[in-house]
């Protein structure tokens, strides 16, 4: 049997996080607000980042086919306090600047329960695409968005299968970050499309991008 969401895999788990009572309240609600969702592609964890004193409820959005993990999102709760958004991939820590759809509310542990629930079941119906440029046949880049918002969620630059030139063209114009890492959003407008999940009608594709069903190669390492 698929494990429910937010469950913890042993009854005196909660020890482990040094669990208080209002936080324990927090879970069990929450916990009670995600039991009829579908266990396919999720499932939940509930965790306390080191060196933080807030409990951390996540969510994984991966792409089913590939089980690339495509983005944490949570929440921190502290007290009668949630924050949730993006999260590190490592850390779990907060961004130093909320997104759009950052979550910020205060209440009873039943009452954030409810608003943490609606917000990441309102996470899990944002749609995800993968953009794929192609160049001589090749895949040369991938981007993995949020298509409602165009937000980057992983992406790939391949210099190997890439137009001649063109990385340097784009790093002179700064669309590059960190050790070299090219951000595709400098690109021009991506060939193909492909739906992963979420509710596409929702989504702003890119004009001229053809939809596809077939999945191609896509070679090198991917990056936020």
């Amino acid at each position: 049997m698929s494990p429910r969401w937010f469950e913890l895999e042993e009854p005196d788990d909660h020890l482990d996080l040094d669990i208080t009572g209002p936080e324990r309240a927090f879970v069990e609600a929450l916990r009670s607000h995600t039991a009829q969702w579908p266990s396919e592609g999720g499932g939940g964890e509930i965790s306390r980042p080191d060196a933080e004193d807030a409990l951390l409820a996540y969510i994984t959005l991966s792409d089913p086919e590939s089980r690339l993990s495509l983005i944490d999102v949570g929440v921190h709760l502290s007290g009668d306090r949630i924050r949730g958004d993006r999260l590190h991939n490592q850390l779990f820590t907060l961004p130093d600047r909320p997104s759009a759809w950052a979550l910020n509310a205060e209440g009873s542990p039943q009452e954030l329960a409810r608003r943490t629930a609606e917000w990441m079941r309102t996470a899990l119906l944002r749609p995800v695409v993968l953009y794929v440029w192609l160049h001589d046949g090749y895949a040369y880049a991938a981007r993995y968005a949020f298509a409602d918002r165009d937000e980057t969620l992983n992406q790939l630059y391949n210099r190997r299968y890439a137009p001649d030139g063109q990385a340097e063209a784009l790093t002179a114009a700064g669309h590059v970050h960190g050790r070299g890492w090219i951000q595709t959003t400098g690109l021009p407008t991506p060939d193909l499309y492909l739906h992963i999940r979420g509710d596409l009608d929702q989504a702003a594709l890119p004009s001229g991008t053809r939809a596809t069903t077939h999945r191609g190669t896509i070679a090198g390492v991917w990056y936020e």
